[in-house]
């Protein structure tokens, strides 16, 4: 009986432990990641040993300022439009030395601006002072993080007189664009010729004062692929557009008043 029980005790043991093994493991679920390596947020200047930091600002003469950015080794602060949402391509970057620089002045192309623009530090791994991106030049990274931070295009303040339009398609025979002007005159569409300002394909009247959204109907078939919007003075018989003639072009300063932009498709 001795030897019946004991027997009997080492199977209960023995289909115990094949029970433990055979029974189904529990599946431990795997976190998705909850940062986007896009995501620009505030730098912690006090800790990073890189960082860029910038603020919202109207494009200055061609130019952004980016407030302030720091390097483990020299690379170049770089400036990418918006593309749903994400970084996309580049209109301008500079070179940067190893450490912290401050009020780092960046030319860029402001005709590609998007209103939501990314400053992003990038490495120069390849020739060194040429930059190379897409290529050896790529995004300095934070741990899983792309060393940038997004801002926005803020409105800039104009002096009186002004005009601007953006680059922009034509619409039933029209184009749109702002201007200011202290006594009335006329906002002109000038067709290019030879890189300037050529024959007027169209005109509308413009009170004094500031009018953000002005149409402007145009010869379109006289438009070339750049075009420039100019303001012109109302001089001659009131409410007459009188150009070549009286109605001159408005000048600040030494500068004619005009801006070009582009027809897009």
């Amino acid at each position: 009986m001795k030897f019946a029980l004991s027997s009997f005790l080492a199977l209960g043991l023995v289909l115990a432990a094949c029970q433990t093994k055979m029974a189904p493991a529990t599946e431990v679920p795997i976190a998705e990641p909850t940062t986007d390596p896009y995501a620009a947020g505030t730098p912690d200047t006090a800790s990073s040993a890189v960082f860029i930091d910038v603020s919202d600002q109207a494009i200055d003469q061609g130019t952004v300022t980016v407030t302030k950015v720091k390097a483990v080794e020299a690379g170049w602060v770089v400036i990418h439009i918006n593309a749903d949402g994400k970084p996309g391509p580049v209109i301008g970057y500079t070179q940067i030395p190893a450490g912290e620089s401050m009020d780092v002045k960046v030319t860029v192309d402001a005709s590609q601006a998007t209103p939501k623009l990314f400053a992003m530090l990038h490495v120069d791994e390849g020739a060194k002072g040429t930059y190379e991106f897409p290529g050896a030049d790529v995004p300095v990274k934070d741990g899983d993080m792309i060393v940038m931070q997004a801002f926005n295009q803020a409105e800039a303040s104009h002096s009186v007189p002004y005009v601007s339009a953006e680059d922009q398609p034509i619409v039933d025979g029209t184009v749109w664009v702002a201007a200011a002007i202290e006594a009335p005159g006329w906002v002109a569409i000038h067709a290019e010729a030879d890189g300037k300002p050529g024959p007027v394909i169209g005109y509308v009247q413009i009170p004094g004062g500031e009018w953000k959204d002005m149409k402007v109907t145009i010869d379109e078939s006289q438009a070339t692929p750049k075009l420039f919007a100019m303001l012109h003075i109302d001089a001659g018989v009131a409410g007459t557009y009188e150009f070549p003639g009286e109605d001159v072009p408005v000048r600040d300063g030494d500068a004619i008043v005009m801006v070009p932009f582009e027809i897009t498709r």
